[in-house]
């Protein structure tokens, strides 16, 4: 696994949006990555508009490869998530990406990019995005701690569905409804050995359920490391009511695996949104106390 050099006082940092168009303020994250002692670089089309995108396919994606490619730049900030990443990823050349990596840190419908780096063996961050910021203090601070030093520990309170156990591994996921649109593609995700975080929003409880079926189906669920479950939003139920909330779904399909499972951890579409490395060994402890997840590269 390629592990991107940490950054420095005075690295440039991109913000792009390779997905939906930009519908707040980004003065907010600017300001932000200035006090970090950075330099944010705005894509050139990052306030441009294509009806839901932010702009056309093409212009999306020379924002990503300018950045990608750049030397100057040391990291990527995808500015917000939405839809449209699957729609640029194929035509992506990694080859300037491969010989010079940099972090790339984004959520939701960037997990798709997240999926293509790890088959790239490219560590990564799920996280805060240029939009967001300004969510959460903690979630923010660790994401400077995660750029800058290369180490973040989590002590999240316990959870009555908890499966406890320990293992050392790296963490892949994201959303679920990508990770699912993922399978038969090139960026098909791997999770053999891993530990596998998911989180959704505005999903149906049925729906919710038949992804969990895809990923047991095709082979997602076997021989993991571990799973974290994180914030499951604004899930919904039909007229003809599925019968479980959406905890109870994810219980009855994941509750056999004899691992590690940690429910409740803050991660996903909710103001705490804590970032975590992709493709970093990572300590992972479920007991009666709590949940301890250690990250260092």
């Amino acid at each position: 696994m390629l592990i991107p050099p940490l950054l420095s006082q005075g690295d440039k940092i991109a913000i792009v949006a390779p997905a939906k168009k930009i519908q707040s303020d980004l003065t907010f994250a600017v300001n932000t990555l200035t006090e970090w002692g950075l330099t944010p670089v705005l894509g050139v089309h990052v306030l441009a508009t294509d009806h839901y995108f932010a702009g056309t396919d093409s212009q999306r994606l020379d924002d990503l490869q300018g950045a990608l490619d750049d030397p100057e730049i040391k990291a990527i900030l995808i500015a917000r998530g939405g839809y449209g990443t699957t729609r640029i990823l194929e035509q992506i050349n990694w080859s300037n990406f491969l010989e010079n990596p940099k972090w790339i840190c984004g959520f939701s419908d960037i997990t798709s990019l997240i999926t293509e780096l790890n088959n790239r063996s490219v560590a990564c961050i799920h996280g805060p995005m240029a939009v967001t910021l300004d969510w959460d203090e903690q979630a923010t601070l660790s994401l400077k701690a995660m750029l800058f030093e290369g180490k973040v520990n989590y002590e999240i309170a316990p959870h009555a569905l908890n499966q406890h156990g320990q293992t050392t591994a790296e963490l892949i996921g994201g959303n679920l409804s990508i990770i699912c649109n993922s399978i038969g593609t090139s960026s098909e995700i791997k999770t053999k050995g891993k530990i596998l975080f998911l989180e959704e929003v505005g999903e149906y409880f049925y729906h919710l359920d038949r992804m969990l079926v895809q990923l047991k189906r095709a082979g997602k669920l076997d021989d993991l490391a571990g799973v974290i479950i994180g914030d499951f939003s604004s899930m919904k139920d039909h007229k003809d009511s599925f019968g479980a909330d959406a905890l109870e779904v994810i219980s009855r399909n994941i509750t056999d695996l004899n691992i590690p499972i940690a429910y409740g951890f803050p991660l996903g579409h909710e103001k705490s949104n804590l970032p975590v490395y992709c493709g970093v060994p990572t300590d992972f402890e479920v007991s009666e106390k709590g949940v301890n997840l250690k990250f260092e590269v």
